[in-house]
Protein backbone atom coordinates (compact mmCIF):
# COMPACT_ATOMS: atom_id res chain seq x y z
CA UNK A 1 0.00 0.00 0.00
CA UNK A 2 1.18 3.66 -1.11
CA UNK A 3 1.86 5.63 2.02
CA UNK A 4 2.55 9.41 2.33
CA UNK A 5 3.20 11.78 4.87
CA UNK A 6 0.77 14.48 5.60
CA UNK A 7 2.29 17.93 5.35
CA UNK A 8 0.81 21.28 6.47
CA UNK A 9 -2.41 19.82 8.87
CA UNK A 10 -0.82 18.16 11.94
CA UNK A 11 -1.99 21.28 13.90
CA UNK A 12 -5.66 20.23 12.98
CA UNK A 13 -4.87 16.70 13.98
CA UNK A 14 -3.52 17.61 16.53
CA UNK A 15 -6.94 19.62 18.02
CA UNK A 16 -8.68 16.45 16.94
CA UNK A 17 -6.38 13.82 18.52
CA UNK A 18 -5.81 15.77 21.98
CA UNK A 19 -7.70 14.25 25.00
CA UNK A 20 -7.56 15.70 28.36
CA UNK A 21 -4.56 18.07 27.26
CA UNK A 22 -1.31 15.52 28.11
CA UNK A 23 -0.84 14.61 24.92
CA UNK A 24 2.86 15.25 24.72
CA UNK A 25 3.71 14.63 21.43
CA UNK A 26 1.81 13.39 18.13
CA UNK A 27 3.35 11.31 15.43
CA UNK A 28 2.98 12.35 11.64
CA UNK A 29 0.00 11.05 10.03
CA UNK A 30 0.29 8.65 7.38
CA UNK A 31 -2.29 8.25 4.52
CA UNK A 32 -2.84 4.95 2.50
CA UNK A 33 -4.04 4.39 -0.79
CA UNK A 34 -4.30 7.54 -3.86
CA UNK A 35 -5.03 10.25 -2.52
CA UNK A 36 -4.49 14.78 -2.38
CA UNK A 37 -3.64 17.06 -0.07
CA UNK A 38 -6.96 18.42 -0.37
CA UNK A 39 -8.08 14.69 0.94
CA UNK A 40 -5.82 14.43 3.30
CA UNK A 41 -7.04 18.73 4.34
CA UNK A 42 -10.63 17.60 3.96
CA UNK A 43 -9.98 14.77 6.24
CA UNK A 44 -8.01 16.58 9.17
CA UNK A 45 -10.76 19.56 9.10
CA UNK A 46 -13.53 17.13 9.40
CA UNK A 47 -11.85 15.49 12.75
CA UNK A 48 -11.41 18.90 13.89
CA UNK A 49 -14.65 20.29 13.80
CA UNK A 50 -16.50 16.89 15.68
CA UNK A 51 -13.59 15.56 18.18
CA UNK A 52 -16.40 14.77 20.55
CA UNK A 53 -16.20 11.46 17.99
CA UNK A 54 -12.62 11.00 18.34
CA UNK A 55 -12.15 11.51 22.50
CA UNK A 56 -13.36 9.95 24.62
CA UNK A 57 -14.24 11.38 28.17
CA UNK A 58 -11.76 8.99 30.75
CA UNK A 59 -8.68 7.33 29.67
CA UNK A 60 -6.75 10.25 30.08
CA UNK A 61 -8.71 10.95 33.91
CA UNK A 62 -7.21 10.82 36.84
CA UNK A 63 -9.79 10.74 38.88
CA UNK A 64 -9.62 8.61 42.11
CA UNK A 65 -12.15 5.15 42.46
CA UNK A 66 -13.03 3.53 45.67
CA UNK A 67 -12.24 -0.28 45.87
CA UNK A 68 -16.01 -1.80 46.68
CA UNK A 69 -16.70 -5.12 47.93
CA UNK A 70 -13.25 -6.73 48.81
CA UNK A 71 -11.37 -9.29 47.05
CA UNK A 72 -13.66 -12.03 46.81
CA UNK A 73 -10.64 -14.62 47.82
CA UNK A 74 -6.74 -13.61 48.78
CA UNK A 75 -5.63 -10.87 48.31
CA UNK A 76 -1.98 -9.44 49.38
CA UNK A 77 -3.06 -5.92 49.75
CA UNK A 78 -6.49 -4.35 51.00
CA UNK A 79 -6.87 -1.03 48.46
CA UNK A 80 -9.04 1.19 49.26
CA UNK A 81 -8.94 3.39 45.97
CA UNK A 82 -7.12 3.36 43.04
CA UNK A 83 -6.25 6.09 39.98
CA UNK A 84 -4.59 5.86 36.74
CA UNK A 85 -2.07 9.11 35.89
CA UNK A 86 -1.14 9.45 31.94
CA UNK A 87 2.18 11.21 32.29
CA UNK A 88 3.19 10.51 28.64
CA UNK A 89 0.56 9.84 25.81
CA UNK A 90 1.39 9.80 22.09
CA UNK A 91 -0.97 10.01 19.26
CA UNK A 92 -1.21 9.37 15.81
CA UNK A 93 -3.94 8.19 12.56
CA UNK A 94 -3.83 6.42 10.05
CA UNK A 95 -5.94 7.09 7.15
CA UNK A 96 -7.19 4.58 4.36
CA UNK A 97 -8.87 6.01 1.15
CA UNK A 98 -11.20 3.82 -1.17
CA UNK A 99 -14.10 3.79 -3.43
CA UNK A 100 -12.87 6.81 -6.36
CA UNK A 101 -15.31 8.38 -7.89
CA UNK A 102 -14.88 9.10 -11.60
CA UNK A 103 -12.31 11.45 -11.60
CA UNK A 104 -10.34 9.08 -9.28
CA UNK A 105 -10.65 10.98 -6.41
CA UNK A 106 -11.75 9.05 -2.85
CA UNK A 107 -15.21 9.17 -1.61
CA UNK A 108 -14.68 6.66 1.68
CA UNK A 109 -11.52 6.98 4.16
CA UNK A 110 -11.12 5.02 7.46
CA UNK A 111 -9.07 6.09 10.01
CA UNK A 112 -7.50 4.53 12.78
CA UNK A 113 -6.37 6.67 15.67
CA UNK A 114 -3.83 5.52 17.64
CA UNK A 115 -2.43 6.24 21.26
CA UNK A 116 0.08 5.15 23.54
CA UNK A 117 -0.28 6.14 26.94
CA UNK A 118 2.29 5.70 29.77
CA UNK A 119 2.54 6.74 33.42
CA UNK A 120 1.46 4.81 37.00
CA UNK A 121 -1.46 2.88 38.23
CA UNK A 122 -1.62 4.16 41.77
CA UNK A 123 -3.42 1.86 44.89
CA UNK A 124 -3.95 3.52 48.46
CA UNK A 125 -3.93 0.42 50.38
CA UNK A 126 -3.77 -0.26 53.88
CA UNK A 127 -6.67 0.79 56.38
CA UNK A 128 -7.87 4.28 57.29
CA UNK A 129 -5.38 4.20 59.64
CA UNK A 130 -2.39 3.32 58.15
CA UNK A 131 -2.28 2.84 54.86
CA UNK A 132 0.37 2.97 51.69
CA UNK A 133 0.82 4.14 48.35
CA UNK A 134 1.19 1.47 45.32
CA UNK A 135 2.32 2.60 42.07
CA UNK A 136 2.65 0.15 38.92
CA UNK A 137 3.90 1.00 35.89
CA UNK A 138 1.18 1.47 33.07
CA UNK A 139 1.68 0.78 29.69
CA UNK A 140 -1.40 1.12 27.46
CA UNK A 141 -2.31 0.60 24.03
CA UNK A 142 -6.01 3.10 22.89
CA UNK A 143 -7.39 2.50 19.66
CA UNK A 144 -10.62 3.52 17.82
CA UNK A 145 -11.82 3.73 13.94
CA UNK A 146 -13.93 5.92 12.46
CA UNK A 147 -15.21 6.21 8.75
CA UNK A 148 -15.24 9.32 6.91
CA UNK A 149 -17.19 10.21 3.53
CA UNK A 150 -16.97 12.88 0.84
CA UNK A 151 -20.59 13.89 -0.47
CA UNK A 152 -20.71 16.81 -3.55
CA UNK A 153 -20.89 20.41 -2.51
CA UNK A 154 -23.46 20.51 -5.41
CA UNK A 155 -24.63 18.64 -8.00
CA UNK A 156 -21.76 18.71 -10.65
CA UNK A 157 -19.20 19.77 -8.26
CA UNK A 158 -15.48 19.06 -8.50
CA UNK A 159 -14.97 18.99 -4.79
CA UNK A 160 -16.89 17.93 -1.98
CA UNK A 161 -16.80 17.56 1.69
CA UNK A 162 -15.65 15.41 4.00
CA UNK A 163 -17.82 14.50 7.14
CA UNK A 164 -17.45 11.85 9.98
CA UNK A 165 -20.10 9.40 9.36
CA UNK A 166 -19.61 6.39 11.53
CA UNK A 167 -17.45 5.47 14.47
CA UNK A 168 -16.22 2.37 16.54
CA UNK A 169 -16.00 2.47 20.51
CA UNK A 170 -12.28 2.41 21.75
CA UNK A 171 -10.35 -0.33 22.84
CA UNK A 172 -7.91 0.19 25.26
CA UNK A 173 -5.53 -2.41 26.37
CA UNK A 174 -2.52 -2.81 28.48
CA UNK A 175 0.41 -3.91 26.41
CA UNK A 176 1.70 -7.81 26.76
CA UNK A 177 -1.59 -8.14 29.12
CA UNK A 178 -3.73 -10.84 29.24
CA UNK A 179 -6.69 -9.39 30.70
CA UNK A 180 -9.56 -9.43 28.08
CA UNK A 181 -13.52 -8.76 27.65
CA UNK A 182 -14.90 -11.13 25.74
CA UNK A 183 -17.99 -9.68 25.28
CA UNK A 184 -20.72 -6.96 26.41
CA UNK A 185 -24.64 -7.53 26.34
CA UNK A 186 -26.45 -4.39 26.21
CA UNK A 187 -29.64 -4.78 27.64
CA UNK A 188 -32.53 -1.54 27.94
CA UNK A 189 -36.63 -1.23 27.29
CA UNK A 190 -36.47 -2.77 23.72
CA UNK A 191 -32.79 -3.24 23.22
CA UNK A 192 -30.99 -6.34 23.77
CA UNK A 193 -27.76 -6.32 22.18
CA UNK A 194 -24.27 -8.14 22.53
CA UNK A 195 -21.15 -6.64 21.41
CA UNK A 196 -17.90 -8.52 20.98
CA UNK A 197 -15.53 -6.22 18.92
CA UNK A 198 -15.53 -2.49 20.38
CA UNK A 199 -13.91 -1.83 16.88
CA UNK A 200 -16.58 -2.69 14.91
CA UNK A 201 -17.80 0.63 12.38
CA UNK A 202 -21.18 1.65 13.10
CA UNK A 203 -22.67 3.96 11.30
CA UNK A 204 -23.87 7.14 13.19
CA UNK A 205 -27.42 6.83 12.73
CA UNK A 206 -26.91 3.67 14.40
CA UNK A 207 -25.07 4.37 17.14
CA UNK A 208 -27.44 2.98 20.48
CA UNK A 209 -30.08 5.32 21.12
CA UNK A 210 -31.77 5.36 24.94
CA UNK A 211 -34.55 7.65 25.84
CA UNK A 212 -34.06 10.04 28.66
CA UNK A 213 -33.84 8.65 32.39
CA UNK A 214 -33.53 4.43 30.62
CA UNK A 215 -32.20 1.90 32.84
CA UNK A 216 -29.59 -0.05 31.30
CA UNK A 217 -28.92 -3.43 32.27
CA UNK A 218 -24.92 -4.89 31.25
CA UNK A 219 -24.00 -7.99 31.36
CA UNK A 220 -19.92 -8.09 30.47
CA UNK A 221 -18.17 -11.38 30.00
CA UNK A 222 -14.50 -11.85 30.66
CA UNK A 223 -11.61 -14.25 30.47
CA UNK A 224 -11.15 -14.60 34.14
CA UNK A 225 -13.51 -15.42 36.58
CA UNK A 226 -11.18 -13.59 39.04
CA UNK A 227 -10.82 -10.17 37.09
CA UNK A 228 -12.25 -7.12 38.66
CA UNK A 229 -14.94 -4.81 36.27
CA UNK A 230 -15.67 -1.66 36.58
CA UNK A 231 -18.12 0.70 35.13
CA UNK A 232 -16.72 4.59 34.38
CA UNK A 233 -20.09 6.99 33.64
CA UNK A 234 -20.33 10.72 33.28
CA UNK A 235 -19.79 10.87 37.02
CA UNK A 236 -19.80 7.40 38.23
CA UNK A 237 -17.13 4.87 38.76
CA UNK A 238 -18.38 1.66 40.67
CA UNK A 239 -17.96 -2.07 40.60
CA UNK A 240 -19.83 -4.56 38.44
CA UNK A 241 -21.34 -7.87 40.67
CA UNK A 242 -19.24 -10.70 40.25
CA UNK A 243 -21.39 -13.60 39.24
CA UNK A 244 -18.82 -15.59 39.84
CA UNK A 245 -18.63 -17.13 36.17
CA UNK A 246 -16.95 -15.12 34.17
CA UNK A 247 -19.47 -12.54 33.93
CA UNK A 248 -20.24 -9.59 35.74
CA UNK A 249 -23.44 -7.28 35.95
CA UNK A 250 -24.39 -3.60 36.50
CA UNK A 251 -27.48 -1.83 35.80
CA UNK A 252 -27.25 2.20 35.17
CA UNK A 253 -29.40 5.25 34.10
CA UNK A 254 -29.13 6.99 31.23
CA UNK A 255 -29.92 10.58 33.47
CA UNK A 256 -31.83 13.28 30.64
CA UNK A 257 -28.96 15.14 29.32
CA UNK A 258 -29.85 14.91 25.58
CA UNK A 259 -26.31 14.57 23.21
CA UNK A 260 -23.70 11.88 22.31
CA UNK A 261 -22.54 10.30 25.62
CA UNK A 262 -19.72 7.83 26.33
CA UNK A 263 -19.47 4.80 28.97
CA UNK A 264 -16.52 2.72 29.70
CA UNK A 265 -16.17 -0.98 30.99
CA UNK A 266 -12.98 -1.53 32.20
CA UNK A 267 -11.70 -4.77 33.65
CA UNK A 268 -8.58 -5.40 35.56
CA UNK A 269 -6.88 -8.50 36.70
CA UNK A 270 -7.55 -9.27 40.65
CA UNK A 271 -3.53 -9.30 41.28
CA UNK A 272 -3.81 -5.37 39.48
CA UNK A 273 -5.48 -4.85 42.40
CA UNK A 274 -4.81 -7.07 45.02
CA UNK A 275 -1.33 -8.14 45.27
CA UNK A 276 1.02 -5.27 44.95
CA UNK A 277 3.69 -8.07 43.50
CA UNK A 278 1.91 -8.18 40.18
CA UNK A 279 2.08 -6.33 37.37
CA UNK A 280 -0.74 -3.39 35.80
CA UNK A 281 -3.06 -5.75 33.37
CA UNK A 282 -6.13 -3.99 31.89
CA UNK A 283 -8.93 -4.12 29.15
CA UNK A 284 -11.62 -1.05 28.61
CA UNK A 285 -13.84 -1.09 26.16
CA UNK A 286 -15.39 2.55 25.75
CA UNK A 287 -18.60 3.16 23.95
CA UNK A 288 -20.83 5.86 22.68
CA UNK A 289 -24.36 6.40 22.88
CA UNK A 290 -26.79 8.87 22.25
CA UNK A 291 -29.76 10.17 24.62
CA UNK A 292 -32.52 11.14 21.79
CA UNK A 293 -32.76 14.67 20.91
CA UNK A 294 -29.15 14.61 19.66
CA UNK A 295 -29.13 15.11 15.93
CA UNK A 296 -26.50 12.92 14.48
CA UNK A 297 -24.51 14.84 11.27
CA UNK A 298 -25.35 11.33 9.51
CA UNK A 299 -28.93 12.09 9.71
CA UNK A 300 -28.63 15.80 8.42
Amino acid sequence: MKHSHWLGILALCAIALTGCGKTSSLQSPTAGGSTGSNDEAGVASALQSDPQYVNEPWSQDDGTTAVEGGAGGFAAIQPLRFWRRAAQVESDIHVDYSQPDANGRPTLAIATVKRHLEGTFNIVAGTAEDTSLVQKPLDDAWTRKLALVRRPLAEGAELGRWRIAGTSGVDVRTRDGSTHVVSLRVQAADLDTTITDPLELHRLRRIIRFAPGTEVTLTATTASPTDVVLFHGRDTRRRFVNNGDGTHTFVFPVGDFLGLRHFGVDALSHGTLFDDALPYDSNAWILAYAVIGLRMPADQ
